[in-house]
């Protein structure tokens, strides 16, 4: 008995350190920003300082982004690169909070999103009366001296 505990004792011994070779040095990130396209560069441009800090998989996300965006309307392209802009002026806290929120939102029934959206839109429009009205009292207010 104490011989067949022995033997599967070494056996360990020997087969573990086999089994727990050193980790492979993790792959880097892909695609590399040289290894774009000069298209998919041109369009995913406001993200290329950030490009060594996106993961594979984010980085993945952005290149069919980029390779949607000719198919896209041209207010559509106009936002998302407003999008990425804004996007590349948050903290990473920010950026965090973000996809919390983006993912809760996303798990919301399909009548909840509905109802967030149109508040959105109200509160957007809302927004944009305001921005005209101070922009016509401004342009009066300059017209006057």
């Amino acid at each position: 008995m104490v011989k067949t505990l022995v033997a599967i004792a070494l056996c360990l011994c020997v087969a573990a350190p086999a089994g727990a070779a050193a980790p492979a040095a993790p792959k880097p990130p892909k695609p590399e920003w040289s290894e774009l396209t000069p298209a998919q560069q041109k369009v995913l441009e406001p993200l290329k300082e950030d490009w060594t800090s996106l993961d594979t998989v984010r980085r993945k996300k952005w290149v069919k982004v980029a390779d949607r965006y000719p198919k896209m309307k041209p207010e559509q392209q106009q936002r998302l690169q407003a999008q990425m802009k804004e996007w590349v002026r948050l903290s990473p806290e920010q950026r965090r909070a973000a996809r919390e929120k983006f993912l809760a939102i996303k798990k919301l029934p399909p009548e909840k999103r509905a109802q967030l959206k149109a508040q959105w839109d109200l509160y957007q429009q809302s927004l944009a009366a305001k921005s005209d009205t101070t922009t016509a009292d401004e342009a009066s207010a300059v017209g006057t001296h």
